[in-house]
């Protein structure tokens, strides 16, 4: 079953655009639509959009500490999935991406039968698009899962986003392939040495992502 999901998720496969103003997909059929990211971010609440501005003003290195994190969580994907695919090899990483995968690695021992690793995926139904971190087995549950670095750990609040983010996955699965996931999980490795698993059902999130695609449509409609 999982290979033929697999297949589905291939033959369907968009092209990820180069282009300035964030993440976006072109498909098979030349529809072109945002990153759900791009959709996330033009849709953050005020208050976060003024936090983060705040920092950057704030904060002289904010450009340094970005790409280094971007650099690190960039270097830890990678060595997830060469574990996963039976091809992980120490020598190409650093040592901070090397420690966050072995932080991470319990929780990667409660994954099974791989569906995709890095998918492109889209929905036509939601104009939407985006690249999924994992789909398989975890826990034996089929789960739309992410992993994330982070130099604190995270609070359940924080993790919202994210939440929104692989419950778009989950949806763009069911679209091409008929079978609903239920559920979302995201690994969180901290400097703070600390490792986080927040696994949640992704019908908490269906309503809220909905609203942000409509809102992410209104707004741009009107300008």
């Amino acid at each position: 079953m999982q290979t033929s999901f697999t297949q589905m998720l291939k033959a369907r496969e968009p092209v990820l655009l180069d282009r300035e103003d964030g993440h976006w997909y072109q498909t098979k059929f030349d529809e072109i639509y945002p990153s759900i990211n791009t959709i996330l971010s033009a849709t953050a609440s005020e208050e976060k959009k003024n936090s983060l501005e705040s920092w950057k003003e704030n904060e002289p290195a904010h450009k340094y500490i970005t790409e280094q994190a971007q650099y690190i969580g960039t270097q830890s994907h990678k060595m997830i999935e060469d574990y996963l695919q039976n091809k992980l090899s120490y020598d190409e990483f650093d040592l901070l991406p090397i420690a966050h995968f072995h932080n991470l690695k319990p929780y990667l021992e409660n994954i099974s039968d791989v569906v995709s690793i890095e998918q492109r995926m889209y929905s036509d139904k939601l104009k939407v698009a985006g690249t999924s971190d994992l789909i398989a087995q975890y826990n034996g549950e089929l789960s739309i899962i992410d992993y994330k670095t982070k130099r604190k750990p995270q609070v359940d609040e924080y993790m919202y986003e994210y939440y929104l983010q692989t419950t778009c996955y989950a949806q763009m699965f069911q679209e091409v392939t008929g079978m609903k996931i239920n559920q979302i999980v995201i690994l969180v490795s901290s400097e703070k040495n600390t490792r986080q698993e927040f696994v949640k059902p992704c019908d908490e999130y269906i309503e809220p992502l909905n609203q942000r695609i409509e809102n992410y449509y209104i707004n741009n409609s009107l300008n």
